[in-house]
């Protein structure tokens, strides 16, 4: 890890860690535990400005950062981990299958894995959480949904499939925004000539 990493991964994880501080998530309205957060914006600038290293130091010091501030502490950083990471990783894999492509073409090919991969992996932990570890909170969760539906849902098969699906949705959605905001961030530094003359992001 050379300096600039390491300055990259601290420097984003501290922003985040304000950010998060502040009233910057809103939720996704079906099921409104679920939080669009802001302050994962930062963590995904190192990955995609300064690459892997930088952006998996950012998001391990914003999980400690998590844990500290006790919001939900440990379930909710540790979840918010799983799938910050795993997006990462999907995105990283696809720039090695990817080879030589466009920066848009890169863009899109390994966001939609990095989107699939959180998908697979954070259906699988709200699994394990609504019904290994927390099955009352199913009860929650599939009332917030029939509210937003208005209509009665069993929280049986039926309803945990339906949360689940929308959990798979809202961090589709959350993948895309996060990536969207993070390229807008970048072409703004790099218009402004920042942090050097000439600087290319990882990502490109």
């Amino acid at each position: 890890m050379d300096t600039k990493e390491l300055a990259a991964g601290t420097s984003t994880a501290a922003i985040s860690a304000a950010m998060a501080l502040l009233p910057l998530s809103f939720s996704y309205p079906p099921v409104p535990y679920l939080k669009f957060d802001l302050a994962e914006v930062p963590v995904f600038l190192a990955l995609l400005g300064f690459g892997p290293t930088a952006g998996f130091l950012s998001a391990t010091v914003y999980l400690f950062a998590l844990l500290l501030m006790g919001q939900f502490s440990p379930l909710g950083p540790l979840m918010k981990y799983a799938a910050v990471v795993s997006t990462f990783l999907g995105i990283w894999a696809g720039l090695r299958l990817i080879g030589r492509s466009g920066p848009r073409a890169k863009l899109v090919l390994s966001g939609t894995l990095g989107a699939a991969l959180r998908i697979a992996v954070m259906t699988a932990v709200n699994y394990l959480v609504l019904v290994v570890f927390f099955p009352d909170f199913l009860g929650f969760a599939v009332g917030a949904l029939s509210a937003f539906m208005g209509t009665k849902l069993d929280p049986g098969t039926v309803g945990l499939l339906l949360v689940l699906a929308h959990t798979a949705l809202y961090n589709a959605l959350h993948t895309v925004m996060s990536l969207a905001l993070s390229v807008a961030v970048l072409k703004g530094v790099m218009a402004a000539g920042a942090p050097r003359p000439g600087w290319r992001p990882w990502i490109v």
